[in-house]
């Protein structure tokens, strides 16, 4: 790496995570207690993602930035109470194809979660005809489940793997982008959730700047 490492000071500082309720892997009776509500885990997943950004070396800033939503399912039927937040972000096309990103970045954060002692759920390669196409997926001792998928367009996104309850929209409150994207521009793709416009007094985060910006967030 070209770059000190800052690590990720244990998610855990930052995210006392849910307990895991994926709708993919299992039903349950009643959704598991959750210290957080929708609203809430947007801001440590954010933080999350800034903090990643710190160990990547030349970084070339994000093209775009989404949040969404997984169901989660009880006894197989989905509940509309609770949800799984994930947000993504995204490299442009240029920039995914470059060795940097398709795969220098895949080995940096397979190094620098292995130090942390993180779970790799998923490390594998695959050929394509626009190349390789790479993914690593960890999940940490809190449960959540930050996965680098190094396709057509690279994306990493921050999963919380558990459910929590459903916010109004008018609970959640705007957070600005990490990796240098403009709030409020067309790579801000949150604005769902802000129908009456962004607010206009968030200014994006540097790249590289640090999690200690969304404390009145948290």
């Amino acid at each position: 790496m070209t770059r000190p490492r800052i690590l990720i000071v244990g998610l855990a500082a930052l995210i006392t995570t849910v307990t895991a309720c994926s709708a993919m892997e299992k039903d349950m009776d009643t959704p598991p207690e959750s210290q957080y509500t929708q609203a809430e885990v947007y801001a440590p997943a954010e933080a999350a993602v800034a903090d990643l950004v710190e160990v990547l070396p030349d970084f070339p800033g994000f093209a775009n930035r989404s949040w969404g939503e997984l169901p989660c399912s009880h006894n197989g039927i989905d509940d509309p109470n609770h949800t799984m937040v994930e947000v993504r972000y995204q490299f442009s096309a240029e920039d995914s194809a470059t060795p940097l990103v398709n795969e220098q970045y895949v080995n940096v954060l397979r190094e620098h979660w292995t130090s942390l002692g993180y779970e790799i759920a998923r490390d594998d390669a695959t050929e394509g005809d626009g190349g390789t196409y790479r993914d690593i997926k960890a999940t940490t001792d809190d449960g959540v489940t930050i996965w680098f998928s190094a396709a057509h367009l690279a994306t990493l996104m921050v999963s919380f793997g558990g459910c929590v309850p459903v916010s109004d929209k008018g609970e959640i409150e705007y957070i600005p982008p990490a990796g240098g994207i403009t709030p409020g521009s067309d790579g801000d793709r949150v604005g769902d959730y802000f129908p009456e416009g962004i607010p206009a007094s968030h200014e994006a985060l540097a790249p590289f700047d640090s999690p200690e910006h969304f404390d009145d967030q948290l």
